[in-house]
C-alpha cells in the first residue's frame, strides 16, 4: 500500500497498481512495478551479482569520502554519491568464479579540477599507527585533504581529513588492519566545495614501515581534463546505496 505524505497532489511512497513511488535525493520519483523477474541463475548472472556485491561492500565504508568527492557529479546526474562511484569505477572490479580483483590505483573517489595533493605517501609504525603525508604546494593551504585507507584483509576502510597546509595526518589503525596490504587514496576539497582528482599511494606488505609514494600522480596532471568526463553508465543501478 502506498503512503501519501504531501497531500493528494504530492508525492507518494509505495506501490499503486503497477507504479511504485519513492523519494531520492529530495526528489519524488516513480518507476514501473515488475511483478516477475526471469531468474535463470545462469553463470553470467551469478557472476555479475557477486561482482556487484563486491562493489557495494567496498563502497559502503567510504560513504563520507564519496559525499565530499562526488557530490557535484551526483547532483548533475540525479544520482546518489554511491551510485556515481559505481558508474565511475565498475570497470575496476573484475574476476571470475567468485574471485574478484580490484584495480586499486584506478579507483576514483572524486571528480574535479582543483589542485590534487602531490607526493602522497604513508608510513606505518610498530604501534600500528599510519601517517599520511603530502606536499602543500600547488593549492590553497586551507583546502581540505580527504583520505581513505582500505584494508583488503579486513574488507573495510577508514576515512580521515586534514588541511592541506598541515602536510601530514596520523591515526591509529583498527587492530584488524595490522596484517596485509593497505591502500591509500586522497583528494583535495576547496572552501567552495570544488574538488580535485583522486591520488593513490601504493601499499606493500613486505615492508610496511617504508614510505610508499603516490604512483604517477604528477605525470597524470596532464590527463586531468580527459579523466573529468564520466564513463558510460552500466546497465544496473542501486537506488538504496548511500
Amino acid at each position: 500500500m502506498a503512503k501519501i505524505e504531501q497531500g493528494i497532489l504530492g508525492g507518494f511512497i509505495g506501490r499503486v497498481g503497477m507504479v511504485v513511488g519513492y523519494r531520492r535525493k529530495g526528489l519524488w520519483c516513480v518507476r514501473t512495478h515488475v511483478p516477475h523477474i526471469k531468474d535463470r541463475k545462469s553463470a553470467p548472472q551469478l557472476q555479475q551479482r557477486s561482482r556487484f556485491k563486491t562493489m557495494i561492500q567496498f563502497a559502503s565504508p567510504a560513504t563520507p569520502v564519496l559525499r565530499a568527492g562526488l557530490r557535484a557529479e551526483a547532483d548533475r546526474q540525479g544520482l546518489t554519491e554511491g551510485n556515481t562511484f559505481l558508474r565511475l569505477n565498475h570497470e575496476c572490479f573484475s574476476g571470475e568464479s567468485g574471485t574478484h580483483g580490484i584495480n586499486y590505483p584506478a579507483l576514483r573517489f572524486s571528480l574535479g579540477t582543483l589542485a590534487a595533493p602531490r607526493r602522497l605517501q604513508y608510513t606505518v609504525d610498530e604501534r600500528g599507527a599510519i601517517a599520511v603525508s603530502w606536499s602543500a604546494d600547488g593549492g590553497r593551504l586551507t583546502d581540505r585533504i580527504h583520505i581513505y585507507i582500505y584494508s583488503p584483509a579486513a574488507a573495510t576502510g577508514v576515512c580521515a581529513a586534514a588541511e592541506r597546509g598541515r602536510r601530514r595526518t596520523q591515526l591509529l589503525m583498527p587492530q584488524n588492519f595490522a596484517s596485509g596490504d593497505l591502500h591509500v587514496w586522497a583528494f583535495a576539497e576547496g572552501v567552495g566545495g570544488e574538488v580535485s582528482e583522486t591520488r593513490y599511494a601504493a601499499a606493500a606488505a613486505d615492508d610496511p614501515a617504508q614510505p610508499r609514494q603516490s604512483t604517477g600522480n604528477e605525470s597524470s596532471e596532464s590527463n586531468l581534463s580527459t579523466r573529468n568526463s564520466a564513463p558510460a553508465a552500466p546497465s544496473w543501478s542501486a537506488d538504496w546505496l548511500p
